[in-house]
């Protein structure tokens, strides 16, 4: 597993693609910074904007579009059917892409971490402890991706079209960050969705300081954390062996 982990990493450090998308992480959450830093809100909001835009965006977008890569490796250069052959397992493959996406996940949590103090410096009611930011940033970011996790096997189905794939795979992230927006507003409460379940759980976890106004938002998106952890956690279980059981039906 691990050395399949490695080579995963590998195939993506030579990719043009991913140094794009690594850019566009980067990007947001310095744009965020320099938004709140020109309109002097507090750190409370650039915390808040970063988890929104960057948590539930950009890192379910870096996610979708690195593992879509992985596999589309796999099919332009004809690999798929080779590493089966030589003793590694689908569900271990599937794994190690996964993994391998993950942790871009979380590199882009400790950029997106890095941006916000270096931005906070200059806000009202700075909080220096970059411990505490980086596992609101990291814990959101997870939550959204495993909120996310049915598009893996939207990539997988699609695989063997590649523009196709990443078009669903966007348009698919995309919509469920309306949903999110659409949550923060009070509205689609009633939608048993793992990523509006994702953004309710995380949601007390993310406020730093606390107003009237923040007090009632958590009240209206209350949800159970552990109750929303277990559906997270089937949600991102029921994709990865949905999208392994696809991939075989595909090869058989």
């Amino acid at each position: 597993m691990l050395r399949s982990y490695w080579n995963e990493l590998k195939k993506l450090k030579r990719q043009k693609t991913v140094r794009v998308v690594a850019f566009i992480g980067i990007l947001l959450p310095a744009f965020c910074t320099i938004l709140c830093v020109n309109n002097h809100y507090r750190f409370r909001n650039l915390v808040g904007m970063n988890v929104q835009f960057g948590s539930f965006l950009i890192a379910p977008f870096l996610f979708s579009v690195l593992l879509l890569t992985m596999f589309s490796l796999e099919e332009q250069n004809g690999t798929w059917k080779n590493i089966l052959t030589i003793g590694i397992s689908q569900s271990t493959i599937f794994l190690a892409k996964i993994m391998a996406a993950f942790t871009f996940v979380l590199l882009f949590s400790g950029i997106n971490t890095v941006y916000t103090m270096a931005g906070g410096i200059v806000l009202r009611n700075y909080d220096p402890d970059f411990r505490k930011v980086f596992t609101i940033f990291l814990l959101a970011s997870l939550a959204a991706a495993a909120g996310t996790m049915p598009v893996v096997w939207l990539i997988v189905l699609l695989r063997k079209k590649y523009l196709i794939a990443m078009i669903a795979a966007n348009i698919f992230v995309m919509f469920n960050f309306i949903l999110v927006w659409q949550l923060t507003m009070f509205r689609c409460l009633s939608l048993p969705l793992p990523i509006l379940i994702a953004y309710r759980i995380i949601y007390p976890i993310s406020i730093l300081e606390y107003t009237d106004n923040l007090r009632a938002g958590l009240d209206t998106l209350y949800y159970p954390a552990g109750k929303g952890i277990l559906i997270l956690t089937l949600t991102a279980v029921s994709s990865i062996l949905l999208g392994v059981w696809t991939g075989k039906r595909q090869e058989g």
